[in-house]
């Protein structure tokens, strides 16, 4: 059975609406968690956004800060590096505080370029003139190094500061007087007038001038010129300078020369006077000739004296004028052995208690000479060692060549009793002689020859005696 009732139509809306909802409900009662996920989803999204955005904005506001920190950074390690022409660029940085920090930075960058570049032309020139000096300062040692005058300077302390080895050489001096007060240096008994010289520099009383001052070396004399000179500068004296030369051959040469003049004058004044005497000699020998026996004898014999003395007279004016007028050496390429020869075979069988040694070089190159004035060496040379060995010894005459010095090697030797070292430098000054006859021109000859020929020479010991006369000739 059916019940019905009826229903208005306002219920039958509402029950459709009811059910309509109803149904919608049921419907969204299924799609409930599929529309959960989408706006979880969605969420999600949103949330992702946010956090990628929010990371994007913090790296670039980041990125706006550290980036010139960096460049600055970067330039500061480029400008200790040595990079100083490098910049921060301007552009790339905003105008805030970091563009202020940038444009200081690159402010100071350009000073300190500009400071380093001031600084390297101030080093280049620095360099160049510290070059310059030193080249001087070598220039200077080695010019005083090599001249043969000797330079003492004294500090404004008093103490020795330099000392090249000429002054070393002259004053007898060693290395180790660098730095010591000259005062002591020049406080020994030889040096003492170069002390009493720098003393009366040191006062300035006087200007400087040069005195001569004699020294004993080795045996031998030297004379010295010394002038001193003091240092003053804005400040007072800086200290002195002693320069000192040897004028010993100078002075040798001076006193070569005079009596050069001497013999000129003798021979001229001498020789004229002495023919008329030979003269009247022989005229008063001829005169007496028919005399009775004694005045025959007496005439005679006082005849024959003055004769023979005016040629020893005669003999003695021919050597002045051979040394006041020496002739010019005519020289032409010469063989030095056969000179020897032809001048050693003048003795030959004449002396039977001297020996002569012959020790002649092989292929002994030529010398420009002149054959007649070396032989004429030679023999002077034979005959002052035959009389030094009072005419018994040996005699040895060697050659030799030097072809590094491009020079030849004569060598005259005797076995006498040698000559004292403080004797041989007065050997060759004109009249000194060892001897108890002569003029002592001999010697002087030689060496006057020698040296016209280019040549030296020198005396020295013959071990293990005698004595050995070393002539040195150019080829």
């Amino acid at each position: 059975m059916v019940v019905s009732d009826f229903l208005t139509g306002e219920l039958a809306s509402r029950a459709r609406r009811i059910t309509d909802a109803y149904e919608d409900y049921r419907q969204l009662e299924v799609l409930r968690r599929p529309l959960a996920g989408v706006y979880l989803s969605f969420f999600l999204m949103m949330t992702l956004m946010i956090l990628v955005g929010a990371t994007w904005m913090g790296l670039y506001l980041a990125k706006r800060i550290t980036e010139p920190v960096r460049r600055l950074a970067t330039a500061a390690r480029e400008i200790e590096a040595g990079h100083l022409d490098y910049r921060v660029d301007r552009e790339t940085v905003s105008d805030d505080e970091f563009g202020s920090l940038v444009e200081a930075f690159n402010s100071m960058a350009n000073e300190v370029g500009k400071s380093r570049r001031r600084l390297e032309r101030s080093t280049v020139d620095l360099e160049r003139k510290h070059v310059e000096v030193e080249g001087r300062r070598r220039y200077i040692e080695t010019i005083l190094e090599r001249i043969a005058t000797g330079v003492v300077s004294i500090d404004a302390a008093g103490n020795v500061s330099t000392l090249n080895t000429a002054a070393m050489r002259l004053l007898g001096l060693g290395p180790s007087a660098v730095g010591l007060p000259a005062t002591d240096v020049f406080g020994r008994e030889d040096l003492q007038p170069f002390g009493a010289l720098l003393r009366a520099a040191a006062t300035g009383k006087a200007e400087p001038s040069a005195q001569e001052i004699a020294l004993s070396r080795d045996d031998r004399e030297l004379q010295l010129a010394a002038i001193a000179t003091a240092l003053r500068g804005s400040e007072g004296t800086d200290g002195m300078v002693l320069v000192v030369d040897d004028v010993t051959p100078l002075i040798l040469a001076q006193k070569v020369a005079a009596w050069r003049e001497v013999a000129r004058r003798l021979a001229h004044e001498i020789k004229n006077p002495l023919t008329p005497i030979q003269l009247c000699a022989e005229r008063i020998r001829r005169h007496f000739n028919t005399a009775s026996g004694p005045t025959q004898a007496l005439v005679e014999e006082c005849t024959s004296t003055i004769v023979g003395e005016v040629d020893s007279l005669k003999a003695l004016v021919d050597e002045f004028s051979q040394f006041a007028r020496m002739p010019a050496p005519r020289a032409v390429p010469t063989d030095l052995h056969a000179v020897l020869n032809e001048a050693l075979a003048l003795y030959s069988g004449l002396l039977g208690d001297v020996q002569f040694e012959r020790h002649f070089a092989d292929k002994l190159p030529k010398v420009r000479v002149d054959g007649e004035q070396i032989r004429r060496v030679v023999i002077n040379l034979v005959d002052n060692a035959i009389e030094a060995m009072n005419r018994s010894g040996v005699i040895t005459v060697e050659t030799c060549h030097d072809p590094s010095a491009s020079m030849v090697r004569l060598v005259v030797a005797d076995d006498g009793p040698g000559i004292p070292a403080a004797e041989r430098e007065k050997l060759f000054m004109p009249y000194y002689s060892t001897k108890r006859r002569g003029s002592g021109l001999g010697l002087a000859i030689v060496r006057r020859i020698v040296a016209e020929h280019g040549g030296t020479i020198e005396a020295g010991d013959n071990l293990p005696r005698g004595t050995k006369f070393t002539i040195e000739l150019p080829c």
